[in-house]
């Protein structure tokens, strides 16, 4: 079903939507917000819902709440293996409601409805529609009560809609969860697909807008390692040493590896400017074009505080390399965010840092601080989970690579 993004809308479907709290409601919120991001008109349907974001347009079904007034005692009734006599009216009602609400929609995410005894009225009027009305389906199973042990399981319709599977893509959020369910429901693994949840750092650490346009800018999420140097730009930073550290990283490892120098040039040296204007011909000359960023070239006077401070929590390493430093606050800076750092010996950063921070003499050069620093992220668990994190379970590559996918690709 591949098209134009701008005229396919896409609906998410659960009991609940922001502003409930949950796992699966904060992962509906994720989704919806990317989606309309890539280009693509969203409708969020359910039972408590209130969403105000581009491209992202809310619709309220009280009924799809299993709290909801004439909702609760049917679920309880259910819930002890009697259907009552207006089970089949609300039924209808909501498949009535649901088909209106999906009126114009190219796909439908139901996450957990098909697998999940939250709301069997629900269910029951969703798997009637997945049969009667054809778009593209797909089921988004973050839990399923057939792979409780304890839960009661009681014949016939609606309780065995959640016991097999329904004729949709299949979407489950592990691999250990898609062994589980292809084996319950006696199908192929290949079946199901896996994506997995994510995490958005820029709403996790509240990421100025400026950070995260620069993030995006720079494609930084996919970067392999980033190394932070929180300088303004001055000879006596030393920062030729800075790219050659990144030169040599790149060439141990072969990984993607980013400078990010976040200061401006000094404003007190006019000479400053054509020192910056040498680094940008020697970053060229290596080849770091796209590897080493100084931040005033897309933000002039350099970044702001709270933009710096963004970027420790983005980063995997400090790297130093200044021939001459009176104090050296990126350290303590370091030290809050949890960070190493790198740096060449002076008399100062020994002093502030003692042996809590790596550092190298000089004339042992560049080398020996890639060599440290590919040691490191390799080997401490921390940094291995954080880089991986970022690369892996950003949602912002999950949509892309994973979701828009099964929105678009043809059906298997």
């Amino acid at each position: 079903m591949k098209g134009n993004r701008q005229s396919m809308i896409v609906a998410l479907i659960h009991y609940t939507a922001p502003p409930v709290v949950g796992g699966v409601e904060a992962v509906l919120a994720r989704q919806a917000r990317h989606l309309a991001e890539a280009g693509y008109r969203v409708r969020v349907i359910a039972g408590e819902v209130e969403m105000e974001a581009p491209g992202v347009e809310a619709v309220r079904i009280p009924p799809m709440y299993r709290g909801y007034d004439g909702i609760a005692p049917l679920q309880a009734a259910l819930a002890s293996g009697y259907i009552p006599p207006d089970f089949e009216g609300w039924r209808g009602q909501l498949r009535t409601a649901l088909s209106e609400a999906l009126r114009g929609v190219d796909a439908a995410i139901l996450h957990n409805v098909c697998t999940l005894d939250k709301n069997l009225i629900l269910s029951a009027a969703l798997y009637d529609l997945v049969c009667q009305e054809p778009r593209r389906w797909i089921g988004w199973h973050h839990d399923a009560v057939i792979l409780r042990a304890e839960a009661p399981r009681f014949p016939g319709e609606p309780w065995d809609l959640l016991f097999r599977p329904w004729p949709v893509i299949h979407v489950t959020v592990s691999e250990a969860r898609r062994q589980a369910l292809a084996a319950a429901w006696g199908i192929p693994p290949e079946r199901i697909h896996v994506v997995p949840n994510g995490v958005d750092p820029g709403d996790f650490f509240r990421w100025t807008p400026l950070t995260r346009s620069l993030v995006e800018q720079l494609g930084l999420m996919e970067a392999d390692a980033i190394l932070l140097t929180p300088v303004r730009i001055t000879r006596r930073k030393n920062l030729e040493a800075a790219l050659a550290v990144l030169r040599a990283l790149r060439e141990k490892t072969h990984w993607d590896a980013r400078l990010v120098v976040t200061g401006p040039p000094g404003p007190h040296n006019p000479a400053n400017r054509a020192y910056l204007e040498e680094l940008r011909s020697l970053r060229s000359a290596w080849g770091l074009t796209e590897a080493a960023h100084f931040l005033c070239e897309l933000v002039a006077q350099g970044l702001p505080e709270e933009s710096v401070a963004d970027f420790y929590t983005l980063a995997d390493a400090v790297l130093l390399t200044s021939r001459e430093e009176g104090f050296g606050l990126p350290i303590l800076e370091a030290g809050l965010a949890r960070l190493p750092v790198f740096a060449y010996m002076l008399p100062s950063l020994a002093e502030l840092g003692g042996t809590d921070v790596f550092l190298f003499p000089e004339r042992e050069g560049p080398e020996a601080l890639a060599a440290a620093i590919a040691r490191f992220l390799e080997a401490d668990p921390s940094a291995r989970l954080r880089r991986r994190v970022r690369r892996q379970f950003a949602w912002a590559s999950l949509i892309r690579e994973r979701v828009i996918p099964l929105l678009e690709g043809e059906r298997g």
